[in-house]
This record gives structure tokens, sequence and C-alpha cells, in this order.
């Protein structure tokens, strides 16, 4: 007896859209190396302070600098959120020392109990 449940066709637009991740990473890596293989003149890069030199192609070194650049970038970045963070944390804590709780105007714990239950014989009820 054959299945009930027809087969997809393979198709290549839902092959693309199930990789489509993968196809961004290849594109992104394909242009990074077309970048790197152009930019092939030799340069020499001393860094301050007698730290050393590097020598390498044009393209190597702008994406490296690329790179240390989102890394500061990155850095920076967490240094302000945790800053604002924290910042609002003293806010809040001044701002809870600084309320009023207003535990007299609430019903106790136990009202729910207490309560009668049903309703109450109302003046628009037929009941009597």
């Amino acid at each position: 007896m054959t299945s009930p449940y027809k087969r997809r066709k393979p198709s290549l637009i839902r092959n693309f859209w199930l990789y489509r991740y993968v196809i961004a990473i290849a594109f992104v890596l394909g242009v990074l190396l077309w970048f790197v293989v152009s930019n092939n003149a030799r340069v020499e890069v001393s860094f301050p302070f007698g730290m050393g030199s590097l020598s390498s192609s044009t393209g190597i070194i702008i994406l490296l600098s690329a790179m240390a650049g989102s890394l500061l970038t990155m850095l920076a970045m967490g240094v302000l959120y945790a800053l604002r963070r924290l910042k609002a944390g003293v806010e809040s804590a001044e701002f809870e020392k600084d309320s009023v709780t207003f535990d007299d105007e609430l019903p106790p714990s136990d009202y729910a109990s207490k309560a009668p239950e049903g309703f109450d014989q109302s003046s628009w009820s037929d009941r009597s």
C-alpha cells in the first residue's frame, strides 16, 4: 500500500530559503576574499612606542584595522550600557526610598475568605 501523503517536489527556492544564512555567509566571505586579493600592495605598519611592525598586504591591514575598530566599539558600548544600567539602578533605589507604601488602603490578605458567597438580595432581583 502506498502512502496517502504526496511527497513534495524538491524546490530550488525552498532550498535557498532553508540555507539563506549559509549563502549569506558565503557571499560575505567571497566579497572579503575578493577585497583582500584585489588590494595586494605590500605595506609595512609600525606600531607606536616601538612595539613592533607588521608587513602585509593592504587588504589584510584594512580588514584588521576594521576588526580592531569594531572590538573597541563593542567595548565602549558595553561600558556605556553598564554605566547607564548603574545610573538607572541608583535612580530606582532613590525612588523606592522616597516612595510611600499604601498598605493601609489595601484590603486584608484574608479578605476573599471572609467575603460572603453569591449575590446579596438586590433590589432589582425578582426573588424574595
